[in-house]
């Protein structure tokens, strides 16, 4: 047996990602904000392409603008502004620096520099800059201007007409207790009872930790749906919304000069830009059709959660089902979904929220992540009040149904839902 070096043929298989094929792919993965974008782009280097307006927009009755309009909330600076314009009788100096300590709050609303600080940038007085501070404290929202957050709460109880006498302390010395729920142990510090005790602490969890952040500019999130599934009878029609698809076409006028045009080089030109535009208007059409026959697809496999609405649960679905069902590689259903939403009659979801992570169950089949969340959540809702139920009493029940799942599992689900842990839904 001899080793050495030689030449030999072999034949591979190869795909050759073309230009115009790269943009078919880029295409069918753009969200729709991205889309028309890129569609922008397109209109910008390509005369001959044309755009109407984006489709159904005036006839699509389901298409309400009201939807898409855009928050106009002030910010917090301009609501403080205001307030001090119109406050009487604040003499210039101290409303110089009420508006620099307006200009220097976070975002939820606290000072985040010391008197000190504001002395020595001012060079004011600190009886001056307590007082400017004194007036931004009475303006609304209670609480903005605080330094921390046990006087942020301290302000917005002052502000309220009553309030249980031991908040102030409790505020003051207990805040860590209280967040924690140790009723026993504040009894017994206050020497009051338990009951006045959880009356005082349900006065806290009512006050706004972050008083300012509801006025942060913000413009409200919107989603104009890729897909559209409707309830027909027993069955589901799944379209694609036509309020989120560009509309093109290749100007006719240049399409003609390309053809009776004398200039060799012009028609040219024009011959290779109706080439490109015609390719283009081919990717979005094709674009569309992918992302039908996958949303089509989704639903034949989750229908059970459209008929039956969220309290069904998904079944476990991943990519390969569909991409084996629809006969096509994974990555081009990755792609459609990607970014894409459908409009439902159970309300507006991702379609990769259909593609539920799944666990492991002792029974045959398996129970996706979403049924799980939904389980903990219904006993969540059905528990006592004054006994809830502790993770690890959540894992055990669903354990003992064939699920395995981990306390900590339980845990991240349920921050996941919004749930507060046992000890906070104690009531």
């Amino acid at each position: 047996m001899s080793s050495g070096y030689g030449m030999r043929q072999q034949q591979t298989a190869k795909m050759h990602m073309t230009p115009r094929l790269r943009q078919a792919i880029r295409i069918l993965q753009l969200s729709t904000a991205e889309l028309w974008e890129h569609v922008r782009e397109e209109l910008q280097d390509n005369p001959l392409l044309e755009s109407g307006a984006m489709r159904g927009y005036s006839h699509d009755q389901s298409y309400d603008p009201l939807l898409h309009a855009q928050s106009r909330n002030s910010t917090l600076e301009t609501h403080l502004t205001e307030q001090l314009t119109f406050t009487p009788d604040i003499p210039d100096p101290i409303r110089k620096i009420i508006l620099y300590m307006i200009g220097n709050l976070d975002s939820n609303g606290y000072l985040e520099l010391s008197l000190g600080e504001i002395v020595n940038d001012l060079a004011v007085d600190l009886e001056q800059a307590e007082r400017a501070l004194a007036i931004l404290h009475s303006f609304e929202p209670a609480g903005v201007g605080a330094r921390n957050l046990r006087e942020c709460l301290l302000l917005q109880t002052e502000a309220l007409p009553q309030y249980p006498r031991i908040v102030p302390l409790l505020i003051t010395n207990y805040l860590e207790d209280v967040a924690n729920y140790r009723i026993h142990k504040l009894s017994a510090a206050m020497k009051v009872s338990q009951e006045a005790v959880k009356q005082a602490i349900e006065h806290i969890q009512g006050l706004n930790p972050r008083p300012g952040a509801i006025y942060q500019p913000a413009v409200t999130p919107y989603v104009i749906p890729d897909v559209i599934v409707a309830k027909d009878g027993e069955h589901f029609v799944v379209s694609i919304h036509e309020a989120a698809l560009p509309r093109l076409s290749i100007n006719a006028h240049y399409q003609r000069m390309a053809k009776e045009i004398e200039s060799k080089e012009a028609r040219q030109f024009l011959r290779e830009r109706v080439s490109s535009a015609g390719f283009f208007i081919k990717c979005l059409e094709q674009r569309r059709s992918t992302l039908l026959r996958v949303a089509r697809a989704m639903v034949e496999e989750q229908v059970e959660f459209f008929r039956e609405g969220p309290a069904a649960g998904l079944k476990p679905m991943i990519l390969r089902q569909i991409a084996d069902k629809l006969s096509v590689h994974e990555s081009t259903v990755s792609r459609a979904a990607a970014g894409k939403y459908a409009q439902t009659p159970w309300g507006i979801f991702e379609l990769a929220f259909f593609f539920s992570s799944g666990i492991h169950s002792d029974i045959e089949h398996r129970v996706s992540a979403e049924n799980v969340k939904q389980s903990i959540r219904k006993r969540i809702l059905q528990e006592d009040g004054s006994k809830p139920y502790s993770d690890r009493q959540l894992a055990e029940m669903l354990q003992g149904e064939g699920t395995r799942i981990s306390r900590r599992t339980v845990a991240k689900y349920r921050e996941e839902l919004g749930i507060g842990s046992s000890v906070k839904r104690k009531r």
